[in-house]
């Protein structure tokens, strides 16, 4: 069946704070779904994942970004998102195979998937000469469900992954700006 629209209350509310070496900027939110487009951890026959409504759901958390540069060649930068991301009311379907039945399970409040509560980065930037860059960027991203019912067995365990990047701009006449990048994903294949 299709699915209906989907509509969003959404409050935020932000705060900057800017000095000579530093910059913080915080976003709290506070978003109330209807019918909220889900998606259900299946996928259909090409492929595809399937979405649904979930009637009632909401994403509430906060949002932090900072940046501090005490050294000309060095830059220290923090940023992450801190949620709770919840279905209302959740009713599961599921097929029985052995008796041809779709039974449906009442959960109740739920986590929403694909919806990490914890999203953290951190990032070392060094800038040995002009217009070079090594980076080290850590990313944490905490338990996900990969459908709606919260069960630990239908989930992906928390990750830290660490990246070194490089780079390196060339500034021309004929091409203002040129950008050469270098990067290693996962180097301790955490």
């Amino acid at each position: 069946h299709r699915p209906n629209p989907e509509t969003l209350y959404d409050v935020e509310a932000g705060y900057l704070l800017h000095g000579k070496k530093y910059q913080l900027a915080t976003t709290a939110y506070f978003m109330y779904y209807v019918d909220q487009l889900v998606l259900t951890g299946e996928i259909n026959s090409v492929g595809a994942p399937i979405m649904t409504n979930a009637d009632q759901s909401f994403r509430t958390g906060i949002e932090i970004i900072s940046q501090y540069k005490p050294l000309k060649w060095f830059t220290w930068k923090i940023n992450g998102t801190f949620s709770l991301n919840k279905i209302l009311n959740y009713t599961e379907f599921i097929d029985d195979w052995d008796s041809g039945e779709q039974r449906q399970y009442f959960i109740g409040t739920t986590n929403i998937s694909f919806s990490p509560n914890i999203v953290a980065n951190n990032e070392f930037i060094f800038t040995p000469v002009k217009n070079f860059n090594i980076s080290w960027v850590t990313k944490f991203v905490s338990r996900q469900y990969i459908d709606n019912s919260s069960r630990k067995e239908y989930s992906i365990d928390p990750y830290c992954v660490n990246n070194l990047q490089l780079s390196y701009t060339i500034h021309t006449k004929p091409i203002p700006e040129i950008g050469l990048y270098f990067q290693i994903n996962n180097i301790f294949h955490a």
